[in-house]
């Protein structure tokens, strides 16, 4: 993305964003890019002082810009390496990614290492957009189960874990919905339009182009959810929904 195009972004959609309002920084891998990283971060405290920012990111690019985020509380930094170093920011989340067939006893060991790494915060994924044979679901629901009693061992302990799926929810697995840009500036309905299979029908959740802020909502985008059932094959969106169910039944279960 050309620094133009991100300043027309937080510029032009920031007043669109309903509150709570939150901007998420994401790729790709976004500290590929750490100066539009550092322009992001910094235009956002001009422009909307304290306002929530999430950063996904593998983490291998975080030596670059720790300086800066050990500075801002406000950004929630969601990384998928349990890099003890990636904990020490402030409010760290562990996207914790759980593979078709694993064991729960090695979920469960993955878990409690990652905790004893320093990360307090999880936002745990099953893989979506796979296919899960029933054998493998059932196991999904196995490595849930021990994990849950882990969490609340944990918790007794004094030793709390949040678990942020909790407190999040959208209208397909694992994509978001709300206001996307892409590099070239053109604006749509969900980052849906990531996926390569979404691809052909990334018109239908195009709202229109970052320097025209005005014109956005000019058009109702297709339902997200339509647009991925349309895009992959029918037994990956029903794998993927199976998947999705088991860690919405986890998260509801959780006591504390």
């Amino acid at each position: 993305m050309e620094e133009g195009t991100l300043d027309a972004a937080l510029e032009g959609l920031l007043p669109s964003l309903a509150e709570p309002a939150c901007v998420k920084l994401f790729g790709g891998e976004p500290l590929l890019r750490p100066d539009l990283v550092r322009r992001g971060l910094e235009r956002l405290a001009t422009l909307a002082p304290g306002i929530a920012v999430e950063l996904p990111t593998h983490g291998g690019g975080l030596p670059q810009v720790a300086d800066l985020l050990s500075r801002r509380p406000e950004v929630e930094v969601f990384v998928s390496r349990p890099d003890p170093r990636a904990a020490r920011l402030p409010r760290v989340v562990h996207n914790f990614l759980i593979p078709p067939g694993e064991a729960p006893a090695k979920t469960a060991r993955r878990f409690l290492d990652a905790r004893r790494r320093g990360f307090v915060r999880f936002n745990f994924l099953p893989a979506y957009f796979v296919f899960w044979t029933p054998e493998q679901l059932a196991g999904l629901s196995a490595a849930f189960a021990a994990l849950r009693i882990a969490l609340t061992r944990l918790a007794d302990a004094g030793l709390p874990v949040e678990v942020v799926n909790r407190s999040r929810t959208g209208s397909t697995p694992l994509y978001n919905d709300g206001l996307v840009v892409d590099t070239d500036g053109e604006v749509y309905a969900s980052n849906l339009v990531l996926a390569e299979a979404v691809r052909p029908r990334r018109g239908l959740l195009r709202l229109g182009h970052v320097r025209s802020p005005r014109r956005l909502l000019a058009r109702a985008p297709a339902d997200p959810g339509q647009v991925l059932a349309a895009s992959f094959p029918a037994e990956i969106v029903a794998s993927t929904h199976s998947a999705d169910a088991e860690l919405t039944a986890f998260c509801r279960g959780l006591q504390f």
